[in-house]
């Protein structure tokens, strides 16, 4: 397992912040610089190449030569070999990876801050130190989210970005469990999640698109509210869902809601369309997966169709029994919830299958 913890560099001094800024504007230059020359074809895509043969970075040293040219590498790889239109990547928000050749972590001494990250600057200290290059100590202090991983070691690489710097941590992935419950869950617009079990979990996040759609696509407020979005999420699935007695959690595979039969692209309407577009199914499925990993459950995906129209009860099917939020089945009569239903008959649906 991996997971990460990101810590402020807000407790740095005045003039550290200042020769960090330098070094993402110098870091910057060069990472486009590299990436118009792969662009061009005036430079390999290759992930590696010799810090001899890397000759449009002045000053620089050959590690931090070869660290902008594998990121450049990354990035312009990743660009062509998505479909559709390319067009060359410009470096604005990024993150740097650096290995313990140029950084290291130190516990402090003192009680005012946790942990000191030693990171060595790209650039040298002054004209009269060739061999010297800059190094400052930035002050970590630990928070909620980074005590998690006191048992768990420490990836010796550590990503800095213009505000936070990032913690690597890994640990052997437990066993599933053998025993245990099977719950179901209904991931929806309205409603994050519902639960087999009864359980309501994110009904408030509806407010969160709606301020969302708000917002004009790509601006500063725009990125705030996705960045609230992605917070609410992870905060009511940690409060509200629990899995000590669960060994299998079964969810929609919901990966190809934009097809329709025979994988042909299906007409969605526009407000539908704009709703999708502002919904978290990858996020919560991303948070699922993480919470199953640490919790020992396993975790199953299943064709969701049919789950909405079938009762849960007597299990007749028809497209008559759902009617918005509510679901009342035509044969038996039984009214439901209709996410809740859906979850029941997810429940029913997974790897431990008690009606299989």
């Amino acid at each position: 397992m991996k997971r990460s913890s990101k810590h402020t560099i807000k407790y740095a001094t005045a003039k550290k912040k200042d020769l960090l800024n330098r070094m993402f504007l110098t870091w910057g230059y060069y990472l486009q610089k590299t990436i118009d020359r792969m662009w061009e074809d005036k430079a390999p895509i290759s992930k590696y190449m010799s810090c001899k043969q890397i000759d449009w970075m002045d000053g620089l040293g050959g590690q931090y030569k070869s660290l902008i040219y594998k990121q450049a590498s990354e990035i312009v790889r990743g660009t062509k070999a998505r479909k559709g239109k390319k067009s060359k990547p410009k470096v604005e928000n990024f993150t740097i990876n650096f290995d313990k050749a140029q950084i290291g972590v130190e516990i402090s001494k003192t009680s005012e801050f946790d942990k000191w990250v030693k990171l060595r600057l790209p650039f040298i200290k002054g004209s009269g130190y060739r061999n010297e290059r800059i190094e400052i100590l930035i002050p970590i202090k630990e928070h909620k989210q980074s005590l998690k991983f006191k048992d768990w070691n420490r990836a010796t690489s550590v990503r800095i970005s213009k505000n936070f710097v990032t913690f690597i941590y890994e640990k052997e992935t437990p066993e599933k469990k053998y025993t245990g419950d099977v719950m179901g869950i209904d991931m929806g617009y309205k409603k994050l999640l519902v639960t087999s079990d009864g359980k309501m979990i994110g009904s408030e996040m509806e407010c969160v698109y709606k301020k969302i759609s708000m917002k004009k696509q790509g601006s500063k407020s725009f990125k705030r509210a996705l960045a609230e979005r992605d917070n609410k999420i992870n905060y009511f699935i940690n409060r509200d869902l629990c899995l000590g007695s669960t060994k299998e959690l079964v969810i929609e595979d919901l990966s190809n809601i934009k097809k329709g039969e025979k994988g042909k692209k299906r007409k969605i309407r526009k407000s539908f369309m704009n709703k999708l577009q502002r919904w978290s199914y990858a996020k919560c499925i991303k948070k699922l997966e993480m919470l199953c990993e640490e919790n020992r459950v396993l975790l199953t995906q299943v064709d969701p169709a049919y789950t909405s129209r079938r009762c849960s009860v007597c299990g007749f099917t028809d497209k008559k029994n759902r009617y918005g939020e509510r679901f009342l089945c035509v044969d038996c009569g039984k009214i439901l919830d209709a996410d809740y239903n859906a979850a029941v008959n997810l429940s029913h649906m997974g790897v431990y299958n008690p009606h299989a």
